[in-house]
């Protein structure tokens, strides 16, 4: 299963890349983040592709994510649900079939906490108690997006590395090992550990 994520960053700007990138990839399901669009701002082409069944949860200028999935995944339209700590348009979630058996997947959009930095905890620890449940349930679990922690100084480019600087802080840090260590896998880091290239 071929499962995909972007953070667009807004989805009007680069509805054209999205559509190209989604064509030639083919993606059994597709996450998107930070889109910034209501529906009635998402080009026609986009808000509901042929192949796939298409989700879209923002609004104007803000926040905002996506699901698509491939119809050859699902026959029927999947149910896309929201996990309780969802505000601000900020995660989604879709059951699908793997071949490794039923799988949920999340797009995620973590705040940055620049403004509000108590909410963007908040919302880390429900997501590692959206993740503990998970862990204990045996289910499999995906979840994509924009974390918005940089986990270790290697995530962050030399010259923006600030051990004051939020999504770099200890305790965002920490809170992001717990939730991987629930038996989830950074994915980056994972495919390609000797990349000193790969920061945010």
């Amino acid at each position: 299963m071929k499962i995909a994520t972007w953070n667009v960053n807004g989805i009007r700007a680069r509805y054209a890349q999205v559509q190209e990138w989604i064509a030639r990839d083919r993606p059994d399901v597709v996450c998107l983040q930070e889109i910034k669009a209501s529906t009635d701002q998402i080009p026609a082409l986009l808000l509901e592709m042929e192949e796939y069944w298409c989700y879209w949860h923002g609004e104007k200028a803000y926040s905002g994510i996506a699901l698509h999935v491939a119809k050859a995944c699902a026959a029927d339209r999947p149910a896309v649900g929201h996990p309780e700590f969802n505000f601000e348009n900020r995660i989604a979630a879709v059951d699908v079939r793997s071949p490794l058996g039923d799988i949920t997947v999340a797009s995620i959009y973590v705040p940055n906490g620049g403004k509000d930095f108590p909410a963007k905890m908040r919302f880390l620890e429900a997501m590692d108690a959206y993740a503990a449940a998970y862990q204990v349930s045996g289910r499999l679990l995906v979840l994509c997006g924009d974390m918005n922690v940089a986990l270790t100084e290697r995530d962050v480019h030399p010259k923006e590395r600030k051990p004051k600087a939020i999504g770099q802080l200890p305790e965002e840090r920490a809170l992001m090992e717990r939730i991987i260590g629930r038996g989830l896998v950074d994915v980056g880091r994972t495919v390609d550990p000797d990349n000193d290239g790969l920061f945010t």
